[in-house]
């Protein structure tokens, strides 16, 4: 296949810290170093180690943290085989289910 970045417009640059490139247009890269493979009979996963994260100021909320909503970021749904925009925060982790608790 052709080059793949040539085809869509991004620009592919040297990481700072990995052996990978990355793409010099998304406001949010994180680098990571392999850490472990996992398989067992109904798994495959890749661990990955984040060594590196470089975000564009328009991502960021007032804190200095990456505002998803902001990110513009899609997921991929295996289930359905489509892509997703994510944004709006659906609850607080570690306070959402409290009352389910009790």
């Amino acid at each position: 296949m052709e080059d793949k970045f040539k085809r869509t417009g991004y620009t592919a640059i040297k990481s700072e810290k990995v052996n990978a490139p990355i793409i010099d247009e998304f406001p949010l890269v994180m680098e990571c170093e392999l850490a472990e493979i996992v398989e067992t009979e109904n798994l495959h996963a890749v661990v990955g180690k984040i060594v590196n994260v470089a975000a564009d100021e328009e991502v960021l909320d007032e804190n200095g943290k990456v505002d998803p909503a902001k990110l513009n970021a899609i997921a991929f749904d295996n289930f359905q085989s489509g892509y997703y925009q994510m944004g709006e925060k659906a609850g607080q982790a570690w306070d959402a289910g409290k009352k389910l608790m009790d």
